[in-house]
């Protein structure tokens, strides 16, 4: 007997534990998920992360009854499996209070185009309908006692069933939520829009970007129109709140403080969101995804084409302009990738735990007062880092600087087969994209910026187990799918390497690996160290963060001087001991640094040891005729007591001077024939 639909989700990995948690303020227990180890239910919901600690029905009933009574009960994840469908879930409320009677018979009676599993709900008077397939717009709480969803929400379980032992399999349930309770759900928008409850209409995502389009063509600095606009927007609730607030920041007279007060007087009984587009239209926009904004769409056909290829062109005089938004103007833009480069050492990581911290909590860039008005509203930050632990370098280092660790999530691997892997720039983009997608859209807390350090470490794929740093196509085949998930949520993508050795060549072809880097990126910035003068040795404290290239408008203009600091960020409570890390101390952006005078065209800093320690050398030797090889700490030693070279100088340089060999677990040198 094929299995009943019961039998189907008791094998899902989508069972959870849950417990009612009482809250000062609510005359009703809140309903928690919980893990079977105990934690709760948190951080990217749907995530790999996440869908990784579920387990079948059997492992969740087992933590159930050890709790000793902990838990109330067993609830069901919604959302995606991995296997390309989502777990989904209608709750009907109250049925007979609400009228929805017809609805519930019809789920019972199979009249919907299939079967779905459908119990009770704890309070008796409502329904769970469970089925399985694509992903749908929820459908939330607006007393219409109709709530949908597909994605990042779980339902109680009680088995009270109707059907447990249909044998039929699990009904896609996109189709009736779309044609049938779509209509029954907006029907009580008027009702919550007068009654103050959550406004129950609800958009795609496409729509919610052709509302950010239209939006550049209207000016927020006209008060009548920013007004009409709030108005407009509110009935989506959360989603036209962000949308309304971030078209504000464009207007001189926005008010981080009281516009979104202002929001929560708004009223959308006499408007809707469509008049957006139309006083857009008005003003010129035309929707960019339309016929209209495509009217000399050729398809160019040659005479002996590929099969199934054809050539696909437009005109351009119906695309709509974009203006390029920046998280920090001249170094970070939005919606393209950024590539960060320097010498091991250098600060790379110092400088983006205070870039993440800005970001994380609205502080003003470098150069900029600390005033409301210069204060922006923070945004999350998405890290994905291997060099540096980050329980001792990273978080000690967000600290320092100041970041808001809620808005900091760790990418810590991919789930597999129930294994956790190295996250892969070639296998897990998808899984990225859902992550953005859920931010944004379900818990309207979008990501400004992906940190991905170092790049390196993430190549390797299923497809390309073994990534040829030099082949520019193999790194253009893994790095240009990253531009349209930029673009698509406008995110910053920064992607950490290091330069390479060979200070012969300029700044720009130092970056590690192919050119393709270089290529790919809108921005290079480099973090070096701060030249210095020819009579002094270099403070190595002292470092300069430098635009190399940006192919964008907006320019710097200079190098960010800045000097690392250390200091306290807390106590291990393992064993007292106190916590330390670097901060950036900024200075002064110095116009008259760029990459050629800070480094030259050709080479890297300049020194005072260069030509007279390659003399030194060859003269050092002569000392010894017998001897054609040295131990290299007798010549290091040598070198520094006669200035001849520095301690720093000879770690970074004196290998472009000498050839060395191991010989017996001891390491010796000798000239090179042609010295660097």
């Amino acid at each position: 007997m094929p299995d009943s639909l019961f039998d189907t989700m008791r094998s899902a990995p989508i069972w959870m534990v849950w417990k009612a948690v009482k809250e000062p303020g609510r005359s009703k227990a809140r309903k928690v998920p919980f893990y079977i180890n105990g934690a709760p239910r948190s951080g990217v919901l749907d995530s790999a992360e996440d869908r990784g600690q579920l387990v079948s029905y059997e492992n969740a009933q087992t933590a159930l009854e050890q709790s000793c009574g902990v838990y109330a009960g067993l609830a069901i994840a919604l959302g995606p499996d991995g296997r390309g469908g989502h777990w989904q879930g209608i709750d009907l409320d109250d049925i007979e209070a609400n009228g929805l009677s017809d609805i519930a018979n019809r789920w019972v009676r199979g009249d919907c185009g299939g079967w779905g599993y459908v119990e009770a709900s704890p309070s008796g008077n409502g329904a769970h309908i469970i089925g399985y397939g694509k992903p749908f717009s929820a459908l939330g709480s607006n007393g219409t006692g109709i709530e949908a969803y597909a994605s990042g929400r779980f339902f109680t379980f009680t088995g009270l069933a109707a059907l447990n032992d249909s044998p039929c399999r699990m009904v896609d349930l996109n189709g009736y939520v779309e044609q049938h309770l779509v209509p029954r759900h907006s029907a009580g928008r008027a009702a919550s829009a007068g009654s103050g409850e959550e406004p129950a209409v609800h958009v795609d995502s496409k729509t919610v970007t052709e509302l950010r389009s239209a939006l550049t063509y209207l000016r927020a600095d006209d008060r009548h129109l920013w007004v009409a606009v709030g108005h407009a927007l509110k009935e989506l609730g959360e989603v036209g709140r962000e949308l309304w607030l971030t078209w504000s920041r464009s207007s001189a007279e926005h008010d981080p403080v009281k516009d979104p007060k202002r929001w929560d007087g708004f009223n959308p009984t006499h408007t809707s969101y469509q008049a957006v587009f139309k006083k857009a239209q008005d003003a010129g926009w035309t929707n960019p995804a339309s016929n209209a904004a495509q009217p000399d769409h050729v398809t160019i056909d040659s005479s002996a084409p590929p099969a199934g290829r054809k050539l696909v062109g437009r005109s351009l005089a119906g695309v709509a302009m974009r203006a390029i938004e920046w998280l920090w103007v001249g170094w970070l833009p939005k919606g393209y990738i950024t590539i960060l480069a320097g010498e091991t050492g250098a600060g790379k990581s110092t400088v983006f735990a205070d870039i993440a911290a800005r970001i994380t909590t609205g502080a003003p860039w470098p150069g900029e007062h600390d005033c409301p008005n210069t204060r922006r509203v923070p945004e999350r930050v998405l890290w994905l880092g291997s060099e540096d632990s980050i329980e001792e370098m990273t978080i000690p280092r967000l600290r320092a600087c100041g970041a808001n660790l809620d808005n900091v999530i760790e990418i810590t691997g991919a789930m597999q087969n129930g294994k956790r892997n190295t996250f892969s720039m070639q296998d897990d983009i998808e899984a990225v994209a859902e992550w953005l997608a859920y931010a944004r859209d379900t818990e309207k807390k979008p990501f400004a910026m992906l940190v991905i350090d170092p790049v390196t470490s993430y190549l390797p794929g299923q497809k390309l187990k073994k990534v040829d740093m030099n082949d520019a196509g193999q790194l253009r085949t893994i790095l240009e799918p990253w531009l349209p998930l930029a673009q698509k949520f406008n995110i910053a993508i920064v992607c950490v390497t290091h330069f390479a050795k060979d200070t012969t060549k300029s700044m720009v072809h130092r970056v590690m690996g192919s050119s393709a880097f270089a290529q790919t990126c809108r921005s290079l910035c480099a973090v070096i160290e701060q030249p210095a003068k020819e009579d002094e040795e270099p403070d190595p404290h002292a470092k300069v963060f430098m635009q190399v290239k940006v192919n964008l408008p907006e320019h710097p203009g200079g190098a960010w001087k800045f000097c690392t600091e250390r200091v306290e960020v807390g106590i291990d409570p393992r064993n007292g001991k106190p916590i330390y890390a670097t901060k950036p101390a900024w200075d002064e952006l110095d116009s008259a640094l760029t990459p050629n005078t800070a480094i030259g065209k050709s080479r890297g800093p300049k020194s005072q040891y260069d030509a007279p320690f390659s003399m030194w050398l060859h003269q050092f030797f002569g000392r010894f005729p017998n001897h054609e090889w040295l131990a290299v700490s007798t010549v290091r030693n040598a070198a520094i007591d006669e200035k001849f070279a520095s301690a720093s100088w000879w770690d970074k340089h004196s290998g472009d001077y000498m050839d060395k060999q191991n010989v017996g677990g001891e390491w010796q040198c000798r000239p090179k024939k042609s010295p660097a």
